[in-house]
């Protein structure tokens, strides 16, 4: 980074020429995006500088790591507490940032935002500069709001499926055109929304009902939602229900957070998983709605993963889920004080690569299957491997369809399987029979 006192350099030819000079880079240059991240480090620079002097106040100031703003492309996001000091702070910041770089704070379209609790909301506004809005609002794609997200805060995910149905011509495209608009359309921009959000019940009804509508083009339905939204092999066309990639979402979040690695879970547990273990943590109201969402998926998860053991120092002895999927407080049952066993990691049993299970009351036969796991003694950090089904080649990385295939309801072959798919013929003339049903 000590190119970047040059680039931000006040003096002529430096910063000024590459950003506003008319040889600088044209729009879409491959160089552009580089040249924007190295400017936006600087901001960075300046606002952990006025964090750390204090005069400005992160929202979550005891939660590390403290995060006071995020940058997403052109977009930037200030989360602090709205005093007076820390409003003027902020606006001289923006100021002195726009005169280095060029790049200005279009007072225009920013909005500051302030919780129910907050007086004199225009007052704090004035000294920052810019409009005060109201919350939900819109950012990247998806309302964002103070608790949850209700039914009316997602009326443009509804309005969306609605324009684009609207928009296609149902009467000139076959059943299998019609299935494969909404499975890739439909579907994607769903898909986006639940991995970003909770999204009610009331409003994936609405998406279904109006997919449904679009397939049998307004008339009658022939064969069920719920059937339509089977595997080929199980009498369906292989769309997913949305209640059912709703929670292969909330177990991909419980997945990623116990792989750790980015700065959303290293936040997120430091909030909420002080003093306990994220295995053991029970819900509690003052969790965000979706934290209580991965921690009900907890038990789905255990069942997907598996742990490749290492030195297992980071590796809880009695509460995560590294003994085949099961913890050792389970397998146990009521044969362990908890607080005798709080903190203890699996190292504590493992002497020079070798599992070592003497002096803890173990049974003979749990003894022997904690000394068949395999150590791998040439890393130093235990990790989590994906398990679930449909996962060959034993990478361990995780994959969207074995989530979805453990969250979904399963059901038997049909007799129709064969008349429909087993015929030899191509997808797109055996979706004629099941289009035959649905003729008017």
């Amino acid at each position: 980074m000590h190119l970047l006192p040059y680039l931000l350099s006040p003096h002529p030819g430096h910063a000024a020429w590459l950003l506003q000079d008319n040889r600088g880079l044209r729009q879409g240059d491959p160089l552009s995006p580089y040249l924007f991240a190295l400017v936006m480090e600087y901001f960075t620079c300046m606002m952990d500088t006025t964090v750390h002097s204090k005069r400005i106040v992160p929202l979550f100031r005891l939660v590390r790591p403290v995060v006071s703003h995020l940058i997403y492309a052109d977009d930037l996001l200030v989360l602090l507490q709205p005093s007076m000091r820390g409003m003027r702070a902020l606006s001289d910041i923006m100021e002195e940032f726009g005169r280095l770089s060029g790049l200005q704070l279009n007072r225009e379209k920013s909005r500051v935002y302030f919780s129910s609790r907050c007086t004199q909301q225009e007052e704090r506004a004035f000294a920052l500069g810019v409009d005060r809005g109201e919350l939900p609002v819109k950012y990247l794609g998806v309302p964002l709001t103070v608790n949850y997200a209700r039914e009316q805060d997602c009326h443009s995910l509804v309005d969306f499926a609605q324009r684009r149905v609207e928009g296609w011509q149902a009467a000139g495209l076959s059943f299998g055109g019609r299935i494969e608009l909404v499975r890739s359309v439909i579907a994607g921009i769903t898909m986006f929304w639940l991995q970003s959000i909770q999204i009610p019940t009331a409003t994936i009804r609405k998406v279904e009902a109006i997919c449904a509508d679009f397939i049998w083009r307004g008339g009658m339905h022939a064969i069920s939602w719920d059937q339509l939204c089977r595997p080929q092999e199980e009498g369906g066309v292989g769309l997913r229900p949305l209640h059912a990639v709703r929670k292969a979402a909330c177990v991909k979040m419980a997945w990623r957070f116990i792989k750790g690695g980015s700065l959303w879970a290293e936040w997120v547990a430091n909030r909420y998983l002080r003093r306990t273990n994220f295995w053991a943590c029970r819900i509690d109201n003052n969790f965000s709605v979706t934290f209580k969402a991965i921690l009900r998926c907890l038990p789905v998860l255990q069942t997907a993963i598996c742990m490749t053991m290492k030195d297992g120092t980071t590796t809880d002895l009695w509460l995560d889920p590294w003994l085949g999927s099961r913890s050792l407080l389970e397998l146990l049952g009521g044969q362990l004080d908890r607080e005798a066993g709080r903190g203890l990691t699996c190292s504590r049993i493992i002497r020079d690569g070798v599992w070592r299970p003497e002096g803890y009351p173990y049974t003979a036969q749990l003894a022997e299957e904690i000394r068949l796991i395999t150590i791998d003694a040439s890393q130093h950090e235990d990790s989590w491997s994906w398990a679930g089904p449909g996962t060959g080649g034993g990478s361990g990385l995780f994959c969207f369809r074995s989530c979805y295939d453990l969250v979904r309801t399963h059901h038997d072959r049909t007799e129709e399987v064969d008349f429909i798919w087993g015929r030899g013929l191509s997808e797109k003339c055996n979706y004629v029979h099941i289009d035959f049903y649905g003729v008017d």
